[in-house]
Parts: C-alpha cells; structure tokens; sequence
C-alpha cells in the first residue's frame, strides 16, 4: 500500500512539471487546465501519505511546499490586484455560442455597458445579425469566417483603417484618437487532443507580423497560466489584463473554466467584470482598461 502511495506521488509531480511544458508539448497546456485541481488533489494525498507513514513528515513538508510552488501562478492569476483609476478604453468580449436564439439581449447589454471596444466569436449567419443591431454606434465593424460553429467579428466605435483575417482571429486597424490601433477576436481550437498546438502554430506569425499596439479578446480554450497564453501575448507584445474569471459554463454548471481573456498592450492594466450568458454558455468578460 504504501508503495502505491509513492507511486501516486510520482506521478502527480510528473503530471504538475509537465503542465509547464505548454509552449513545446500539446499536452502539456492540457495538463496545465488540470493543474489546480492536480495540485490541490496532491496537498491532501501528501498528507494522506503523511498519516500513512508512505512518507516521512519531512518529505511531506518538502512536497508541500513544492506543490504550492506550481501552484503559485494559479494563484497570481486569480487574486492578483486590479487597478484603480479611471478607465482610458473599456473592451466587451463575448463567445456568442452559434445556437444563440436571439441577439436582442445581448445587444442590449452592450448598450447598456458601452464598450469601446467588441470582440466576438462564434458569430454565424443567424447571430451576425447583432452587428446590425448596433452598428450605428459601431461603425468600424468587420467579420472572418472561420469553423462550422461561426466566425469572429470586431467592432469599433471609430472606423476601420485596414482589415485583416488569420487562422481563427479577425483584425481592425483603428483609427483611435490618440493613434490607430489594432483590435483583434480569437477563437482557438481546444487543446489536445484537439488542434490547439498547431492552430497557434499557424496564427501566431501573423499575428506577430501585426505593426502597432494590439488589444485582443478571444475565447481561447485555455488558462491563463499556459504555455499558450504567454505565446499569444509575445507574438502581440501584450500581457492579459485582470483577474481570471470563470467564463465558460460547462456539464450543466458542473465544471466552470476560465478561458475567455482580453490582452492589452504592455503597461496597460484592466479590471474585469463578468456579464450574464444573455443565451449563450460563455459569460461576457468586460475589461475595463487603464492606460500607461
């Protein structure tokens, strides 16, 4: 029995140091959504093993303390302070799920927050129609087909200088008082077994080969603290803004997950507030940002 104990403990410190391997290994990004679960699992199984006698006290001590170690930017994601201070431009991000039955509430709630900034996923021929909806307060719009299950559209209260479409991201040029800047939607595949790895593969050079500051929201299946959201900041020279937010609702509310973000341009912070489903299984993540 205590054998296995010890074999347990292996494999979850093998489970927790794979999950930093994101930026190299497929599935290392999909152990790093496990890895809170993983890593708390492990605290109490230390303890367990403490108890047990499959471990001296020391080591258990030793485990702990590397285990909350890894867990540490779990943390930092979550609870990490937001800025005070008034917001310079206030950004809506919002997987519309392609099965949305009806665009009014959703149009509603952005003309109820007022966003600079729109970033949308999912968006099918039924759904597109909330471009319409606000478009006189929106006039910089534009739209990529993307999947089966919708395409991606950003929206702008200033008018579009250039558009561009990639591999599961749409881009504006925004001709913004104080200086154009690009705004961007992304929608990732989810990660393996599905195509995450190589989707980024293919985006991220042209999303690096993008000329000025890019603020971007997207559904990008993943957690904040993977190998995959640090690479999508590096190719746009961002960071993402805020805390980690559940976003997704998931097996009837059994499993919430935070994988919709919005990234601003480095020195930009944000504060973020989460808005109702309005239809669809992703929340909407407001980002309200602070300039420099």
């Amino acid at each position: 029995m205590r054998f296995v104990m010890r074999a347990v403990v292996l494999l979850g410190l093998a489970a927790l140091g794979a999950s930093f391997a994101g930026r190299w290994w497929a599935w290392g990004d999909s152990l790093a959504v496990a890895r809170s679960f993983v890593g708390l699992g492990g605290l109490v199984w230390l303890a367990l093993c403490g108890v047990a006698g499959a471990l001296t006290w020391r080591w258990v001590g030793a485990l702990w303390v590397l285990v909350l170690a890894a867990l540490a930017p779990v943390g930092w994601a979550k609870w990490a302070p937001e800025p005070d201070g008034t917001a310079a431009l206030v950004l809506y991000q919002k997987n519309m799920n392609f099965r949305m039955p009806d665009v009014a509430p959703l149009a509603a709630d952005i003309g109820e927050v007022s966003p600079d900034f729109i970033t949308l996923q999912e968006v099918d021929d039924e759904n597109r129609a909330v471009m319409d909806a606000v478009a006189q307060a929106y006039p910089g719009q534009h739209y990529c087909a993307f999947s089966a299950v919708g395409g991606q559209a950003v929206l702008a209260k200033w008018p579009a200088l250039e558009t561009r479409c990639g591999y599961g991201w749409a881009g504006m040029r925004v001709d913004r008082p104080g200086g154009p800047v690009w705004l961007v939607s992304m929608h990732l595949h989810w990660p393996a077994p599905h195509g995450q790895f190589g989707h980024l593969a293919r985006a991220l050079p042209e999303l690096a080969a993008l000329e000025g500051p890019v603020f971007m929201g997207g559904d990008f299946n993943m957690v904040p603290w993977s190998g995959a959201m640090a690479r999508v900041g590096e190719a746009v020279g961002g960071r993402r803004v805020g805390k980690a937010r559940l976003s997704i609702e998931q097996f009837g509310g059994k499993l919430w997950l935070p994988i919709d973000h919005v990234l601003a341009p480095e020195g930009w912070r944000g504060r973020v507030v989460i808005r109702p489903l309005l239809g669809s299984d992703h929340f909407g993540v407001v980002a309200e940002l602070v300039a420099p």
